[in-house]
């Protein structure tokens, strides 16, 4: 049971740490491909692309090299981690490769919206974590007297009832 927990949150942190690093990589796509094509822009945008991204880009690679007319070759990326952004922009990649040049600029219009819309969502989390780190910050000094204050209370009351308990006679 605990193994499974310990998956889901090392899976969460993983998904979030995939999703902070999308719109970056993408991004760096997206200008790679105004002189490239899409897998010569992908191959080059592996080594500088973010290290929890590097496998999923080299089993990406791996797809194109075998199927590079399939869809699924591309819609096969980040595809455990469920960021539905990612999927859409493989899409445009997709079209992209498959169109050539002709109609790529309105492609990579596309692509650079979605990828703006996924930075958007990955200052969202990050704010978020921000926030929740700020949240806790103040409450922890709260929390940890209101412990003290309980326990000062509780043996407070022990001590009134011991001695309340010591005065009185024995009944007879």
């Amino acid at each position: 049971m605990q193994h499974k927990v310990g998956y889901q949150i090392a899976k969460r942190d993983v998904k979030e740490a995939v999703y902070l690093a999308l719109p970056g990589w993408f991004m760096e796509l997206a200008l790679l491909l105004q002189n490239n094509n899409v897998q010569v822009s992908i191959e080059k945008s592996k080594n500088s692309a973010p290290p929890v991204l590097r496998y999923e880009i080299e089993c990406l690679e791996e797809r194109l090299k075998k199927t590079p007319e399939k869809l699924s070759a591309y819609t096969e990326f980040c595809k455990e981690f469920d960021v539905p952004e990612a999927q859409n922009c493989m899409k445009m990649l997709h079209a992209v490769a498959e169109m050539g040049t002709g109609d790529a600029v309105t492609q990579m219009n596309h692509l650079i919206m979605h990828v703006n819309e996924m930075q958007n969502r990955a200052e969202e989390i990050r704010n978020g974590k921000i926030a929740f780190r700020q949240k806790m910050i103040f409450s922890y000094p709260v929390i940890a007297a209101t412990v003290k204050l309980l326990i000062d209370l509780t043996v407070g009351m022990i001590m009134m009832f011991h001695m309340l308990g010591s005065m009185g006679g024995a009944v007879q």
